[in-house]
């Protein structure tokens, strides 16, 4: 299975919301133009979708409607509470493991440090190992086999600027 991390785009600023309305924060109009980019360049890198997965919170949900409506054909996006920046790892690997069989591709749109993490456990490495996604940055990971020991295989992580350049 391809599984595809990325980042939410750039939201507005948590100074400019309420205290409480974190997970309401929106994408900045800049946010949206970039990551509108973004998501045509990882079309021009043959990157196919069969589901975007994306966690609840408001930003990363807009972030997933942008990259399936760029990508050719545009995947449905589900919202996974497990995508939230508390998340559980073990818990998205599960699912991961249950639709294996149906599902080639798979994006999870999510936030940072929950990626960063989870793309280290899923190379088999500690959480805690100094991987972290720019503000619509994206990896890829092969995972051929969801057995304990889990060992993904990266196969490139690219930030928004690169994309930017691609597009």
């Amino acid at each position: 299975m391809r599984v595809y991390l990325i980042r939410h785009a750039i939201a507005i600023e948590r100074e400019s919301v309420d205290l409480f309305s974190d997970a309401a924060r929106e994408l900045t109009p800049d946010g949206i133009d970039k990551f509108r980019r973004c998501a045509r360049a990882l079309r021009s890198l043959g990157t196919v979708v069969d589901e975007v997965w994306t966690s609840p919170l408001v930003r990363a949900r807009q972030t997933a409607e942008i990259l399936a409506e760029n990508l050719a054909p545009p995947p449905p996006v589900h919202v996974v509470k497990g995508l939230e920046p508390n998340g559980h790892f073990e818990t998205i690997l599960q699912a991961l493991e249950a639709r294996a069989d149906n599902l080639d591709s798979v994006a999870l749109v999510g936030h940072e440090p929950y990626l960063g993490g989870f793309t280290s456990y899923m190379l088999g490495g500690p959480r805690n190992l100094a991987i972290s996604y720019k503000k619509g940055g994206a990896a890829m990971i092969k995972i051929d086999d969801f057995q304990p020991p889990l060992r993904g295989e990266l196969c490139w992580l690219i930030t928004p600027k690169q994309m930017g350049r691609m597009d």
